[in-house]
């Protein structure tokens, strides 16, 4: 919970007055903070997070699109590769975990037919 309230608190903050360079440095700590936090993600974390990149990978980064520098945009597509990496792991561990939670019924199933 502390981590979506921190979360909505940043976006806040992020939205209320942007430059070009709090931009790049608002998608650099976005991504530092799903790097640190992203193991311990919960489903709704992840919606917010989402929620966020989405905002940043779009609106926002055509908003400023015509200002970035070659470097700047190479930057941001780093960010927009490192979270797609983080989300796909997440996604791949709450598959793993669902299958070990199908096999475990699977298993109990076959130990109750066995009474």
């Amino acid at each position: 919970m502390k981590k979506v309230l921190i979360l909505a608190f940043a976006a806040c903050m992020f939205f209320a007055c942007q430059t070009k360079d709090s931009y790049v440095s608002d998608f650099t700590q976005f991504i530092e903070e799903v790097e640190a936090g992203a193991d311990e993600y919960s489903d709704k974390d992840w919606e917010k997070a989402d929620a966020k990149f989405q905002k940043l990978s779009g609106d926002i980064y055509q908003k400023f699109a015509d200002e970035l520098t070659s470097e700047e945009k190479l930057e941001i597509a780093k960010y927009q590769t490192i979270y797609s990496a983080l989300r796909g792991k997440a996604g791949l561990k709450n598959f793993g975990e669902s299958l070990k939670e199908a096999a475990k019924k699977a298993q109990d199933a076959l130990e109750e037919n066995k009474d």
